[in-house]
């Protein structure tokens, strides 16, 4: 019986810490309106503590990657979650809406970590064949951990409360912390052996995909205009992804009762699943250009829906086609960082900036929302804002992936 290669047992790894991620940083929203009504403030109040969550994580790129160049993922990831386990404990016992924002600050700090950082650090030093694929099987956990989340854990509040729900998601955490500590390792040397596929001929074929960014510093990066392209592309996504958190609020807007939002929330999270498994196939057959083209005008689409059919049926078909749209982003950053600077010898700290910098102006998204909300009751000016958004990302994604094409056809 062949053996199987121990980068398929990281692989696991990662695919449960994904889906740990998943059932903390995408469940928010059902957590929003019960803190809110029990700590007496509105839901832009109680919405801010997403906001100092994403400025956060994206803040934490760069240190994170010295962090982990130093001491290892091996080392440094099970602490991260034991961190985020005791901010959710914490967050159990809360009174008062600074706590909240604080804790959740220490939950950015540790997510980092698994959220942006392992799959590509574990990918890279472990694969030479099916990169592309392996990302979308991993990165595809968080979307079902959301969407077992959201069910699970809008259960548990209907039923027991906020508090008992932040204690579940701390034991999870904890145990999960457990299995990386105990199975992940950093690199094929540490087993005894060498990357999958290493020497096939699918891996030389791989290496050599990427030509973009040859000669760009982590300086002369500014100066090109594909960079910026990028990060608002991914801003304007992430912006998007804000609105989860007010999904379940939304449903309430609407008259809808919360049991409703609950579900919403969840197909929210399940439309991100055959968004990352499809994204390959759909890369391939019809170009990254027009898929993101695709991807976002689906996500219009949902849009649409929930705007022309404010009941049960239109936000069911709103959560689960605006899911599937955002879904997409964080397989396609990668790919197209990848390719537009994937020749550089200062990949890894371009890609670090994107994210920061995307992050940071996509951050207000869901205090924004919330603020909307409590202004004019409903979240129409929010929706038809998305809208516009999606549009101009789309078309910044086509600027920056046709500038790729240019430069590999150029590339000695």
């Amino acid at each position: 019986m062949k053996k199987v290669h121990y980068a398929w047992v990281n692989v696991l790894v990662c695919v449960l810490v994904l889906f740990a991620c998943g059932t903390v940083c995408q469940t928010y929203g059902v957590f929003l309106q019960p803190i809110a009504a029990e700590l007496g403030v509105g839901m832009g109040q109680v919405s801010g503590v997403i906001t100092v969550l994403n400025c956060v994580v994206a803040l934490s790129g760069p240190l994170a990657a010295k962090i982990v160049d130093r001491y290892g993922m091996k080392k440094i990831l099970p602490l991260a979650l034991l961190g985020v386990a005791a901010a959710l404990a914490m967050l159990s016992t809360v009174r008062t809406l600074p706590i909240v924002y604080l804790l959740y600050a220490v939950c950015g700090c540790g997510l980092y970590y698994g959220m942006y950082f392992l799959c590509p650090y574990i990918v890279n030093r472990w694969f030479r064949t099916r990169v592309a694929e392996t990302i979308a099987l991993i990165i595809t956990a968080m979307a079902v951990g959301g969407t077992v989340g959201n069910l699970v854990l809008g259960d548990l509040i209907a039923r027991q409360g906020w508090r008992a729900a932040y204690r579940l998601e701390a034991i999870f955490l904890c145990a999960v912390a457990a299995v990386v500590f105990l199975l992940l390792r950093d690199d094929p040397e540490g087993k005894g052996c060498k990357p999958y596929a290493a020497g096939s001929g699918d891996a030389s074929r791989v290496q050599t995909n990427f030509k973009g960014g040859q000669g760009v510093t982590a300086r002369s990066v500014f100066r090109r205009p594909e960079f910026y392209m990028l990060v608002f592309y991914v801003a304007g996504m992430q912006f998007c992804v804000g609105l989860q958190s007010q999904i379940p609020n939304l449903a309430l807007s609407i008259g809808l009762p919360a049991v409703v939002g609950a579900s919403a929330a969840s197909l929210n999270s399940l439309g991100g699943i055959p968004a990352k498994a499809l994204l390959s196939f759909f890369n391939v057959k019809i170009g990254v250009t027009r898929s993101v083209m695709l991807y976002n005008a689906i996500g219009i689409v949902g849009l649409l829906g929930v705007l022309l059919c404010p009941n049960r049926t239109g936000i069911h078909l709103f959560a689960l086609l605006f899911g599937f749209a955002i879904g997409s982003t964080t397989v396609q950053l990668p790919l197209m960082s990848n390719r537009l600077f994937g020749a550089s010898k200062a990949y890894g700290e371009i890609h670090a900036r994107i994210v920061l910098l995307s992050g940071l102006l996509a951050t207000p998204s869901s205090l924004l929302a919330g603020l909307v909300y409590d202004s004019t009751g409903q979240y129409t000016l929010m929706l038809v804002s998305l809208i516009v958004i999606f549009a101009a990302a789309a078309l910044l994604a086509a600027g920056a992936w046709r500038i790729a094409e240019r430069s590999e056809e150029t590339a000695p």
